[in-house]
């Protein structure tokens, strides 16, 4: 009988986790630029308007529970950023090369708005394409102009040859560019590495293959050692570059099938593979600690002949050699049809997954549109409660002294920063907890966080002041690691005089 009790409590706390969502978890959109998918709309070449627009996306993000924001700053060799030596992207403005007006720098502005926030904001850019048309009207500063021979035409489009060692440490200096000049939280990189096959086209990168290939060693070969050397060598420039960035590859969702690979295959048997068709191993790359987490795109739905969302899910969770994955999932598919009911499924098996620390929707308008009604379910059963993004301790695993001082009196708590912490990073914001006097685990708990914000004060509402209940604070620096908490400032009990 006890062990049945003890099960069914399991049981409850676990199905509570699920819905309700724990403590830390990445709660992430992608924010596609390329062709004005997400931001700004199309033909919107005002920079005020531009802003407005950002900040609307970014408060409706806010309200339904995302903490990152993955912003695709580099569609086609183009900057949506002014410190670049790229051209401005034409999506700004209509024409490539031209400055927003009025001018402003966004990635600036959409960094300092997301932190304001209490979200992270992550660099999204795109790898292969250096543009998106052959025949499109390019700046004279476009690399196209500027190193022609590093290209290669496929599918109307213009792709950088990767076998090329110039192209590598050309991209590699784009990313050290960002890390110097932006307060960025993250590198990130999509699933284009070599291009998904057409059959119409051929990628004629012979010449490279001749001239940079090992002896013995095959086309295929080959070109896996180039997006590997070029993973490598960011992976290497950002170490360098800040210690403590996040480096993330968002790849296609089957990376070898059983039938190409019986002992590390995925519970596939057809269809494209990343490692195959796309000749990015990302298997390799996290066995070779280059990645901080992997955000694989899993957009089947869990009834997919092919390609069920569960068994990938598995498989994936079981590949990331202690690495965090975050499930990347095809909101965008509300739009034809899938139900709010599938989404749902997928969220939950996402979190049941030991090393699923998170979950990326692709893409933001399928949320701010509420699209068939999911984001009010994200708002009212999944994100109910406020989410830390997940640790990393491999970069930094040093919390923050514990904040002081904490003073409650007129509905009003405040403290004061702790000491300054032993690696000498800045507190970056703090987290309230409101908690009962005889719970325990009340950090463990996101349903007691309050506030989480820079602020070193806090109005409290009046629900809040219940006798009984106490205030701790916390202090959390750029990676979230927490310090311990607060000396607790107790609700006096209301006098019967």
């Amino acid at each position: 009988m006890m062990r049945l009790i003890s099960t069914l409590i399991f049981c409850l706390l676990f199905t509570c986790v699920l819905a309700q969502g724990p403590k830390r978890e990445l709660r992430g959109v992608w924010v596609a630029t390329v062709q004005n998918i997400d931001w700004p709309s199309p033909h919107n070449y005002d920079g005020a308007k531009q802003k407005s627009e950002f900040i609307d996306l970014l408060n409706s993000h806010q309200k339904t529970g995302i903490n990152a924001l993955f912003v695709q700053i580099r569609t086609a060799s183009d900057a949506l950023y002014a410190k670049s030596a790229e051209p401005w992207t034409t999506y700004l403005s209509g024409k490539q090369g031209q400055a927003p007006s009025p001018y402003y720098d966004p990635l600036e502005f959409m960094i300092n708005q997301t932190h304001a926030r209490g979200m992270e904001f992550h660099a999204w850019l795109n790898l292969n394409r250096a543009s998106m048309s052959s025949r499109a009207l390019l700046s004279s500063e476009h690399v196209a102009r500027k190193h022609p021979e590093w290209l290669l035409s496929y599918g109307g489009q213009l792709l950088f040859d990767f076998g090329i060692p110039a192209v590598r440490h050309y991209i590699a200096g784009l990313v050290r560019n960002i890390i110097l000049n932006y307060n960025v939280d993250g590198i990130h990189f999509d699933d284009y590495f070599y291009p998904y096959p057409d059959p119409k086209s051929k990628l004629n990168d012979e010449d490279t293959y001749l001239k940079y290939r090992l002896s013995g060693e095959s086309r295929a070969d080959w070109r896996r050692r180039n997006t590997s050397a070029l993973i490598q060598e960011i992976s290497e420039t950002i170490r360098k570059t800040n210690p403590k960035m996040k480096f993330g590859i968002s790849p296609f969702g089957i990376w070898r099938h059983k039938t190409s690979d019986p002992v590390k295959g995925s519970p596939t048997v057809k269809g494209l593979q990343s490692y195959d068709d796309l000749y990015a191993d990302t298997d390799y790359w996290l066995k070779q600690g280059w990645l901080d987490y992997i955000a694989p795109q899993l957009y089947w739905d869990t009834a997919h002949r092919v390609a069920p969302f569960k068994p990938l899910a598995e498989w994936w969770n079981a590949h990331s050699y202690g690495k965090p994955v975050y499930f990347g999932m095809a909101s965008y598919h509300l739009g034809d049809v899938w139900t709010n009911k599938e989404m749902k499924k997928q969220v939950e098996i996402s979190r049941s997954m030991s090393q699923g620390q998170g979950l990326i929707f692709y893409s933001s308008t399928s949320l701010t549109k509420n699209t068939k009604g999911f984001r009010d379910t994200l708002r009212a059963h999944y994100f109910v409660h406020p989410a830390l993004v997940p640790t990393t301790p491999w970069l930094d695993s040093i919390a923050p002294h514990a904040p002081t001082q904490v003073f409650l009196a007129n509905k009003k708590l405040t403290w004061q920063a702790g000491e300054e912490s032993d690696d000498k990073d800045p507190v970056a914001y703090y987290v309230v907890y409101r908690i009962p006097k005889q719970d325990k685990k009340y950090l463990e708990d996101p349903s007691n966080i309050i506030y989480k914000g820079k602020a070193t004060e806090v109005f409290l509402e009046q629900d809040d002041l219940k006798p009984g209940y106490g205030f701790t604070v916390t202090a959390l620096d750029r990676l979230h690691n927490e310090s311990r908490p607060s000396a607790i400032a107790w609700i006096k009990p209301v006098s019967s005089d």
